[in-house]
């Protein structure tokens, strides 16, 4: 068995760190703005795309309607969205963000700003290029097959799916 570099283990072992790091400080920051983690994504497109379906607003995050339908309903529950019926299409519901939506989502876009302005704390823009540049190369080895071309949510999805289908056959197999 071919052994990997060892500095491979140091950068893999320090991208999981930042990444944990950053969660938690953009969950802090979302939670502390009145939102969760993934609102904010929704907010901003709807606010982009006011009127959208939420079939259309699932396509855009490349996620499932059900997988959107759940946050939609706990925004507009807050007064973040609202749903108007298709004046040609009754059956069809059209989603805009409120004003309430627009000034939530704007202080938690400042948050997140924030977060990451602080993580990127003395670096260059030269800096900033090559560490992109980095990353870029690294997803690139990675984001082929079927995972070309898809987003972050849609990948956390999948990862989601795949979990909770791991641990759905595993309880099956540890009760024959």
């Amino acid at each position: 068995m071919e052994r990997t570099n060892p500095n491979f283990n140091k950068l893999v072992h320090r991208m999981n760190r930042l990444h944990v790091l950053h969660r938690l400080y953009i969950n802090q920051a979302a939670i502390g703005n009145g939102l969760y983690f993934g609102q904010l994504p929704i907010l901003e497109l709807v606010d982009e795309h006011d009127g959208c379906t939420q079939k259309e607003l699932a396509d855009l995050l490349q996620v499932t309607a059900p997988a959107v339908a759940t946050s939609v309903k706990r925004l507009q529950r807050h007064g973040l969205l609202q749903k108007i019926a298709d004046e040609e299409d009754l059956r069809c519901n059209r989603i805009s963000i409120t004003e309430k939506g627009r000034q939530q989502a704007r202080r938690v876009r400042q948050a997140f700003d924030a977060v990451d302005a602080r993580m990127f704390k003395g670096f260059s823009e030269e800096d900033c290029a090559d560490f992109c540049a980095y990353f870029d190369r690294a997803i690139g080895n990675l984001a082929v097959g079927e995972y070309q071309g898809r987003s972050f949510f849609s990948l956390l999805e999948q990862s989601k799916q795949e979990q909770a289908h791991h641990h759905r056959t595993r309880e099956e197999s540890l009760s024959d």
